[in-house]
């Protein structure tokens, strides 16, 4: 090559060779082409009697090394400098100027970086010389064959590569488009199938999961007269069978929200998982506020294992203020438990063992006609029960070999759950179960028996933790482009209501969005969305209501509050979003040690939170920094807010005005009525 051509080659896909951006001429025959792609091929030097016998098999041998003379004259020619050649053998020039995209391909196979298997991907057009075949060349026509399909199983094996890796992530749409690709090159690859259909599934295309089994048991059929393998047929039936489970008459009032910026936190879960069914996995524990969607999560995740042959069982935690103990553990283990589609007639155990169990599933009598259990209530029937559940699971892998135990809300278990769970996880931890759960941080208090038996499981190093946060402006945008039919003036105008009012909270803005759907506000119309703007624009305007669903939830997590602990809340609701310890000292009236208290309180349950000194704090008068803190989400704040009747946020906002304005002196509000001292609060909860 001169010192200035750069030579770009493709050889997968149709052939393209380009000098300085340029087509080359077109060669003296094909023949000559598939020589020049043969010596771009070859990573050494190539003898020419090699050549000659590869090419020119038919004719004698001085003959063939004369056409490959010629040939190569006619190669060099166009792309002058690009060959070095001898009596015995000819090289392609190969250095910073030549690009050739199977050269690139290697060099991005052999990261181990998502993006650059992606490209890699992009440089496959089609097969290895697709547009070329000599059928007078045999030993060339064996090669090229030979040559095509290790490209196709080397692109093939990139494809699964990135497939695994975006179903473990959760992002089921890009993982579909790699699959379709991968059918494209190998529409008989019977394994592809069974991950487009996985796929669908997964991301609740169960209809259309269904519909490509058909389409492949025909491809299959056609292409190969084969049925499709006991692997395949297993997951139809399993795809089937949620499909009957779920069916229903109703539909959905707004589109399902996809998972968002939950791929590297769906990984970690995924190799929970994986480390969970070898026997060496950890208890897992994921935690985030209410709404951030741990639940989504995990329950796509649980999809996942469901589809790998695993059984899910799962509850909620509730709080029971009746002293119901174990009832999340229970509700999980009830499918188990079901006298016709459960496991207790299959599995075999002692009648001690049966006796125990039926203190908590009556139907282990319906099933085995045991002795009834004992009233005794001592420590070593609390270890005989809990052995027998543990006995109960073990039993119970022989039949469904893999078990996920998801318990979510565990916030709110009682201390029997918990203590239950821990022994389970410790006699079973060498076993193939998965014990996954899901909690509120800002529910518990540094003495809640949460967060002590939290402490235990992280001492002993057999908890596994990861937080949830927030979602960002752009995906919650993503969100709401689903609704098909609106224009962007539209989309802007539905964004600066919901987004800036959820604060990256996906639930809070799914209950805004079926808010504005209940007004009549956002509608469907035949198969799309249209957005009455004017109404929207009214709401706006005249003081935005919180959602029903969100009220719930934040009075619930202030329901735990003392009702002086709470008043003292309300007042620094009066005072703004952002507030000043020192101004709620003056408003309120109540001690300094008994403000500082309830501040602590309301920071570890996530009802504010502090604002840094640089940013929010400020001088209160004498030179000293008052610290600022803020109301953890605006809704929230508005919730608080709306509490005091309309005559006593009133007169709240004279006092303050009074107070900032130091006209009333030394006056402040005096004590709420009915407050008691510190010691004689009681409980928090």
């Amino acid at each position: 090559m001169s010192e200035l051509d750069h030579i770009h080659i493709r050889l997968l896909g149709p052939i393209q060779i380009e000098r300085n951006g340029q087509q080359i001429g077109r060669l003296e025959s094909r023949k000559a082409l598939a020589l020049l792609c043969y010596l771009c091929s070859q990573a050494k030097p190539v003898a020419r009697q090699e050549l000659a016998a590869l090419f020119w098999g038919d004719k004698p041998e001085s003959r063939g090394r004369g056409n490959l003379s010629r040939v190569l004259h006619n190669i060099g020619q166009e792309l002058p400098g690009s060959l070095e050649a001898d009596r015995r053998s000819v090289r392609f020039r190969g250095d910073e100027r030549l690009w050739m995209d199977t050269v690139q391909m290697q060099r991005l196979s052999r990261t181990d970086q998502i993006h650059s298997l992606a490209a890699a991907t992009e440089l496959f057009r089609g097969d290895f010389l697709e547009d070329l075949d000599l059928d007078d060349c045999p030993e060339f026509d064996l090669w090229l064959t030979t040559e095509r399909e290790e490209w196709r199983q080397r692109v093939g094996q990139i494809y699964n590569t990135l497939i695994e890796h975006h179903t473990a992530r959760g992002e089921y749409e890009a993982a579909l488009r790699h699959v379709n690709r991968l059918l494209t090159l190998e529409p008989w690859r019977e394994e592809a199938h069974r991950q487009k259909m996985l796929l669908l599934h997964l991301s609740g295309q169960r209809s259309a999961a269904l519909a490509h089994y058909e389409r492949s048991r025909q491809i299959l059929a056609d292409q190969l007269n084969v049925d499709p393998s006991p692997e395949t047929e297993a997951l139809r039936q399993q795809i089937e069978e949620l499909n009957d489970a779920l069916t229903s008459s109703l539909r959905p009032v707004q589109p399902r929200l996809p998972l968002l910026e939950r791929g590297e936190e769906h990984t970690w879960l995924v190799a929970q998982w994986e480390a969970a069914r070898r026997g060496t996995g950890k208890l897992t524990l994921l935690e985030g506020p209410a709404g951030v969607g741990k639940s989504a999560l995990l329950e796509d995740v649980l999809a996942y294992t469901d589809s790998l042959g695993a059984r899910a069982l799962r509850s909620h935690c509730y709080h029971y203020r009746t002293g119901l103990v174990y009832e999340p553990l229970v509700e999980a283990l009830r499918p188990l438990f079901h006298p016709t589609e459960g496991l207790l007639a299959q599995v075999a155990l002692a009648e001690n063992w049966l006796v125990e169990l039926s203190r908590l599933w009556p139907e282990v009598q319906t099933v085995h006609q045991t002795a009834l259990p004992g009233l005794d209530e001592d420590t070593t029937a609390r270890h005989r029960l809990f052995e027998a559940v543990a006995h109960f699971l073990e039993a119970a892998l022989i039949q469904e070999r893999q078990l996920v135990l998801f318990l979510d809300d565990l916030h709110d278990a009682d201390q029997a759950t918990l203590d239950l769970l821990r022994y389970l996880f410790h006699r079973l931890q060498y076993k193939p179960v998965w014990f996954v759960c899901a909690y509120r941080r800002e529910e518990t208090t540094p003495n809640h028996p949460l967060v002590l038996w939290r402490n235990v499981l992280i001492r002993e190093g057999h908890l596994a933790t990861r937080g949830l946060g927030p979602l960002s402006n752009e995906s919650l945008l993503q969100i709401l482009r689903r609704y098909q039919g609106l224009t962007g003036p539209q989309l802007g105008q539905l964004g600066r209501y919901a987004i800036e009012r959820c604060e990256g909270n996906p639930y809070v803005l799914e209950e805004l969005l079926r808010d504005l759907s209940n007004r009549a506000i956002l509608q469907e119309v035949a198969g799309g969305w249209e957005l009455d703007t004017g109404q929207l624009t009214a709401l706006m305007g005249n003081g935005l209501p919180v959602p029903a669903g969100v009220a719930a939830v934040m009075e619930n997590r202030l329901s735990r509050l003392n009702p002086r602990a709470r008043r003292l809340l309300q007042v620094a609701a009066v005072l703004g979003r952002d507030f000043d310890l020192a101004l709620l000292l003056r408003v309120s009236a109540e001690p300094h040690e008994w403000v500082e208290i309830c501040l602590s309180n309301w920071l570890n349950r996530g009802l504010v939170i502090e604002l840094d000194r640089k940013a929010g704090n400020r001088s209160n008068g004498n030179g000293s920094q008052s610290h600022r803190y803020r109301f953890s989400h605006g809704l929230l704040w508005q919730v608080v807010r709306e509490e005091l009747a309309q005559l006593q946020r009133e007169r709240l906002i004279e006092r303050v005005a009074a107070v900032e304005s130091n006209k009333a002196g030394e006056e402040t509000i005096r004590p709420f009525a009915g407050q008691r001292g510190i010691e004689e609060s009681g409980e928090w909860e």
